[in-house]
């Protein structure tokens, strides 16, 4: 993995119809409507633009800020940890961009961000929206392992990093065809993938499964609107979401059925009408 270096802020790049004066993040921020301001946060390897059909119908009444991260998509890579690079960029952004306090909304790994930013400090943030994501990785996907075993010079690893495009584009391929139920949507997804840089993909992923925050998000003091897709067993499901959230006091949470990791692909209209009934 890459030795610790200073961390160096590249320009952020807002699009927007308005010219907008910027500090100097990470994350590169896409900015739509006007109004009391909400943070799109996207999965690993996905871009902001993924919120695009389900942001466009708020902007009317919500300044809406789609957050793309480094590593992903044509944005440098960080040389330091990618997931403390990135909770810095989002501090910093959004506390020298945003004039009140926002309501943030995250996919899977964004959902990580959004808790780990509310239980750093609940103040800062009025309300969050967690879009298929879980407190601990590891604990669903790799149940048994203790995180001090998984490492960043695995072999799981190293094979990942020794991968031509050629195999890597496979693995993607079929990493992708599992995540929605969209047939067009799955080129989509693989594409993503595809994209990132190799290092920050594989070490980034290692830093999220070391994650565990299902006894820090004790600390957050907002409200909380959990959705979970259920591709298989519906009472599975919601014991899973049981222990993954079982700490936060002011929760709600939502199950729909039908649908893959992209909810907001495969049941657009159920995801809209649970984020606007919950933050109107």
């Amino acid at each position: 993995m890459r030795t610790l270096k200073q961390l160096t802020l590249s320009l952020i790049l807002f699009i927007a119809t308005v010219s907008l004066s910027a500090g100097e993040f990470n994350i590169k921020v896409e900015k739509m409507g006007q109004g009391r301001p909400v943070v799109f946060l996207p999965g690993f390897t996905c871009p902001g633009d993924v919120w695009h059909e389900i942001a466009k119908p708020l902007t009317d009444n919500y300044e809406c800020h789609l957050v793309s991260y480094p590593g992903f998509n044509g944005i440098a890579a960080p040389d330091t940890l990618w997931y403390q690079t990135v909770i810095n960029s989002l501090k910093e952004y959004i506390t020298n961009e945003l004039h009140e306090k926002p309501i943030v909304i995250g996919h899977s790994v964004g959902g990580l961000f959004a808790m780990q930013l509310a239980i750093d400090d609940s103040k800062v943030y009025e309300r969050l929206i967690l879009v298929d994501a879980l407190t601990c990785m590891a604990s669903v996907m790799m149940p048994g392992v203790a995180l001090e075993n998984i490492t960043y010079d695995s072999p799981y690893n190293q094979n990942m990093m020794a991968m031509d495009d050629e195999q890597f584009a496979g693995m993607a391929n079929n990493m992708a065809g599992y995540m929605t139920l969209k047939q067009d949507k799955k080129s989509i997804i693989a594409d993503w993938i595809k994209q990132a840089d190799r290092q920050t993909y594989v070490y980034g992923y290692t830093e999220i499964l070391k994650l565990d925050l299902r006894k820090q998000v004790e600390a957050i003091k907002v409200p909380v609107l959990v959705l979970a897709a259920v591709p298989f067993n519906l009472e599975q499901t919601k014991q899973i979401m049981a222990d993954q959230y079982a700490l936060i006091g002011d929760k709600r949470i939502e199950y729909i059925e039908n649908s893959g990791h992209f909810i907001m692909f495969d049941q657009p209209e159920w995801l809209s009408l649970q984020i606007t009934s919950f933050i109107n």
